[in-house]
């Protein structure tokens, strides 16, 4: 094969690849992907369900996203084949007309039999792709009638037929769960009035997680939306409990300057409360839509004098606006929701996890929640008191997380030809900015006094909904309801397994470490550490669960069942607590090691966590004589944890 013809291939593919010369070592992939889409599918679905699908599936972005992924597990592989060819002092180019296209596939297949670990991981994100692609469209289409009631009660007085699904978009999410992965979904969908006649077509957007997110609705979510679907789903959401709790305190206390929070649509299907047999629960059946919280800009391309008359945008603050009304009322909202989080234990709420709509921030990706303790705002990742940029309230961005490989100039040779790794901010719209200039956005700092007014203002709303006995029906309601556990947080599983795994290219050949090697390595280590009363996290890495999941680039995740004192890994199976953990030595001998562990209790938890820590701990004392104590707690660490900000960080960023 030659560069021309690799360069046409990719064309006829509709695929533009990070770097054409890499893209021939996935190529084949890319090829089987088209196949899939436009044939196998169609197969596989059936017509109709395949007609309802088309135009999204056969789109470039997704051949495109796949292109992004392999790029970055090859450029392992490709980066230390290219120190290895150093005696031979060629360029990039060279390297790869020379060893790769010439004598093509053979020279591939070669490749791909010396670098095993990076070439195999095709394979297996090949499998993901298309697989959660598959999964999503049956289901997509099995709940038509069920989407179409979800719009009309989003937006009421309206009639909405889903015509067809014009586009998925990968959100780039981690792989879990047998590798399903959160999309974005795109419909065409006919939409009439109450008192209208003629039908008119709009792009409408929504968020599908194969995940369970009973949690997350039975939270933040709309009660009406759900219940028009599910008939008593729900008697209210947290979060609507406590607008009505606020409205009530605020007949009685007029000059109250506490905010509603906001809530909205989300639609659980085959949540795990229902299931009411013990472990393995069927985790991997569950899964949901969630309502799309645009924040679009538009409307810039006119200017008067610096002002932009016909601009719209949930977050951006044009100089039309009052910035100062917008960005108190923001920052009130933010601190009723972190009284919220804190008394409820809702965790891991950094940058990405809290969306700006019409001004007002959402939570979003509430399933870690209901099971720690939750003693400062820190344990919420609303802030993060380290300094680090990435709270949910302080977060600006995320850096050193996701990177590309760039390609070497095409005149290094030798020492100078090799891959690097480039990794760029990733800014988040988690937090308002003010529109200056042309095409430039602004920071705005925190109003500290405007968070700490509206996070005292929750505290008392929930003060006075504890002491009517507000929250009772729904702890009732929370019964068998399943909720993420964070024995490691994701970042830990990718630092520690899959990147000294596979994007080491000293281990591309697989002769550095197996997975095993890391895995048991890294258990050894908890195990030896662990210390009553701390929760025995490590016996998560001594589940074969765990090491199925990180060999198949899934990271693995866990679930706590309320009610339970169990928690159970990604196939729904109870993670098993023994009297010693068995390390499988991959150098005998000896073969295995039995490490006593001092932890006496049979099962994980010590007692029920949403009853004995959330409920007990830190719901209850709002209203009663450990309130005065408990509220000075969380303000103290909302006052230490926000510091002056960096505000060399906030360059002006040109608008995407």
């Amino acid at each position: 094969m030659t560069y021309p013809e690799l360069v046409a291939e990719l064309k006829a593919l509709r695929v533009t690849p990070p770097d054409n010369y890499r893209a021939s070592l996935y190529l084949d992939y890319l090829q089987d992907a088209q196949t899939f889409f436009r044939t196998t599918l169609a197969t596989n679905l059936g017509a109709a369900n395949y007609s309802f699908v088309r135009t999204a599936v056969r789109s470039a972005n997704l051949m495109n996203e796949m292109a992004k992924m392999f790029d970055l597990f090859i450029g392992t592989a490709v980066d230390q084949a290219l120190r290895l060819n150093i005696p031979n002092n060629q360029t990039y180019e060279q390297y790869f007309n020379t060893n790769i296209l010439n004598n093509y596939p053979a020279s591939r297949l070669a490749f791909r039999n010396t670098f095993t670990v990076s070439t195999g991981a095709l394979q297996l994100l090949y499998n993901h792709f298309t697989g959660n692609i598959e999964q999503a469209c049956r289901r997509l289409y099995a709940d038509k009638a069920l989407l179409e009631a979800f719009f009309d009660a989003l937006t009421p007085n309206t009639i909405n037929a889903i015509q067809e699904l014009t586009a998925i978009r990968s959100t780039g999410s981690d792989f879990h769960k047998g590798g399903t992965q959160v999309l974005i979904l795109a419909f065409n969908v006919d939409v009439v009035g109450l008192f209208d006649y003629n039908p008119v077509t709009e792009v409408k957007r929504l968020v599908y997680k194969p995940s369970d997110i009973e949690a997350d609705c039975l939270l933040a979510g709309r009660s009406d939306v759900v219940n028009a679907i599910v008939p008593r789903f729900m008697t209210a959401s947290l979060f609507e409990i406590y607008n009505a709790q606020l409205a009530a305190y605020k007949t009685t206390h007029p000059g109250f300057t506490g905010l509603p929070v906001p809530v909205y649509g989300i639609l659980p299907r085959n949540y795990q409360s229902t299931y009411l047999a013990g472990p393995p629960l069927p985790l991997r059946a569950a899964y949901g839509y969630i309502e799309y919280l645009n924040n679009d800009l538009s409307g810039t391309s006119i200017q008067f004098n610096g002002y932009y008359p016909f601009a719209q945008s949930d977050y951006l603050i044009f100089k039309s606006q009052n910035a100062a009304a917008v960005i108190r009322t923001f920052y009130l909202t933010e601190g009723a929701i972190a009284a919220l989080a804190c008394s409820f234990s809702m965790q891991d709420l950094h940058l990405e996890n809290l969306r700006v709509k019409a001004y007002l921030p959402y939570l979003i990706d509430m399933e870690i929640s209901l099971n720690k303790a939750t003693d400062s705002i820190g344990a919420t990742s609303l802030i993060d008191g380290l300094g680090l940029p990435i709270g949910g309230i302080n977060g600006l961005f995320l850096n050193a997380q996701d990177f590309t490989w760039v390609t070497p100039p095409p005149t290094a040779t030798g020492n100078n030809c090799f891959l690097d790794q480039k990794y760029e901010p990733d800014y988040k719209e988690n937090r308002l900015w003010q529109w200056e200039g042309i095409r430039n956005k602004q920071y705005v700092p925190i109003d500290q006094p405007a968070l700490l007014t509206g996070f005292a203002d929750g505290m008392t709303v929930l003060r006075a909904a504890q002491q009517n006995l507000a929250f009772d029906a729904w702890f009732t309601r929370l019964n068998n309801v399943v909720v993420r556990y964070i024995p490691y947080a994701t970042a830990e599983f990718k630092n520690t397994y899959i990147a000294p795994y596979y994007f080491n290219p000293l281990n591309a050949t697989g002769q550095l470490y197996t997975m095993q090697t890391l895995v048991r390595r890294q258990l050894e280590v908890d195990a030896r550490n662990y210390q009553a009363p701390d929760l025995p996290d490590f016996y998560v890495l001594a589940g074969n669960q765990c090491l199925t999941d990180l060999s198949q680039l899934d990271i693995p995740i866990y679930y706590y069942r309320i009610g339970m004192q169990q928690i159970v890994d990604s196939i729904g199976a109870q993670v098993q607590i023994t009297n010693s953990v068995t390390i499988d030595n991959p150098n005998p001998p000896p073969a295995t090691q039995q490490l006593p562990v001092t932890y006496a209790l049979p099962t994980f938890f010590p007692n029920i966590p949403t009853t004995a820590i959330v409920d007990q701990q830190q719901v209850q004392p709002l209203g009663d004589a450990r309130y005065a104590a408990r509220l000075l707690l969380l303000q103290t660490s909302i006052t230490n944890s926000l510091h002056v900000e960096d505000v060399s960080l906030h360059e002006a960023l040109p608008v995407n």
